[in-house]
């Protein structure tokens, strides 16, 4: 009780009831913390650096590089040689640990982790053993809610505080470009990806939703929907493309030239050609990478990056619009 007291700032001759008060706020202030689904031992080091992190999906390896940290092992990118060319450069030396939906687990436990983190998208089937090399730490999905994805595991590694600045630097930019958009009249964006023999329809639960989604950019009707997307959207249904600019990837590691041969005829239906937006030359292929595959926060700053060239938004002379002097 004498520590207790210490901690709180409170004499052992204050009135009891204050003191009783008091600790009645901090249990409040601590369990919603203690209510996460983090394990403690996940908080076990107070130097973040000092960490053994392994990384089983490209949104937690993003988290860890755009804290200034480093894994020890990583799942390889999903079409990269081995990474993602945007992260290339900061993962040098790291350690191939397999794929995201195969990963090595024997690999894994050689590197001695102190924390594993990635998703239970990939890996919710591999938890028990995961737990036994390291405590674990998955969000529900990769693919959709990348900011709360990013502080999870910013939380995880004992960064809150850091991974909240990074973040917020971030949304700014996001308001900023928001801000810049509102002055464009033509914001209402279609999005699709050509993947072997069908196309994908992309909604606003996805990673290109939400970032369309915050900066303000309208949708059609059917893609206006709290869903990840719509499979086999078949060339009957092309007229609900319709939109100020229509966006697409390409599916580019395997069956890549059946894809394109798909995408070719896809885009030869006389619907598609009578469209407004693709008579008025306004579809432009965005990178696979970038926009749908890598999930990341790094990705998202890339992603904005684009956005200026994208929406034909005037940028200053001899400047950037809405980049800060700090890197995202």
């Amino acid at each position: 009780m004498n520590a207790l007291c210490l901690l709180l700032g409170v004499g052992l001759s204050r009135d009891w009831l204050t003191l009783r008060l008091l600790v009645l706020v901090l249990q409040i202030m601590v369990l919603p913390i203690l209510l996460l689904p983090l394990p403690a031992a996940a908080y076990a080091s107070e130097d973040a650096t000092a960490l053994r992190v392994v990384t089983l999906s490209n949104d937690s390896t993003e988290a860890l590089l755009a804290l200034g940290l480093k894994p020890v092992g990583a799942t390889r990118s999903l079409n990269g040689q081995p990474w993602y060319p945007h992260i290339a450069q900061q993962m040098q030396g790291v350690t191939v640990v397999g794929l995201e939906n195969a990963p090595n687990l024997e690999l894994i436990a050689s590197l001695q982790p102190d924390l594993i983190l990635g998703s239970r998208q990939q890996s919710a089937r591999l938890r028990a053993t995961l737990e036994r090399i390291a405590p674990t730490v998955l969000v529900r999905d990769s693919r959709k809610g990348w900011q709360q994805n990013f502080l999870l595991f910013a939380r995880a590694l004992g960064q809150e505080q850091a991974g909240i600045k990074r973040l917020a630097r971030v949304q700014a930019r996001i308001q900023c470009l928001k801000q810049a958009l509102h002055q464009q009249p033509l914001r209402q964006v279609s999005v699709l990806r050509f993947n072997p023999g069908q196309v994908r329809l992309y909604q606003l639960d996805s990673f290109s939703g939400e970032l369309f989604a915050a900066l303000g950019v309208t949708r059609p009707a059917s893609q206006n929907v709290h869903a990840y997307g719509v499979n086999n959207f078949s060339a009957e249904r092309i007229a609900e493309l319709e939109a100020d600019w229509l966006f697409y990837f390409t599916y580019g590691a395997r069956r890549q030239q059946s894809t394109l041969l798909y995408r070719e005829a896809f885009m030869s239906d006389p619907t598609w050609q009578q469209l407004s937006v693709v008579r008025h030359n306004r579809v432009r292929s965005l990178d696979d990478v970038i926009w749908n595959t890598a999930n990341g926060i790094l990705a998202a700053g890339v992603a904005l990056d684009q956005i200026p060239q994208l929406f034909s938004l005037a940028v200053p002379e001899g400047g950037a619009l809405c980049r800060s002097s700090v890197k995202d």
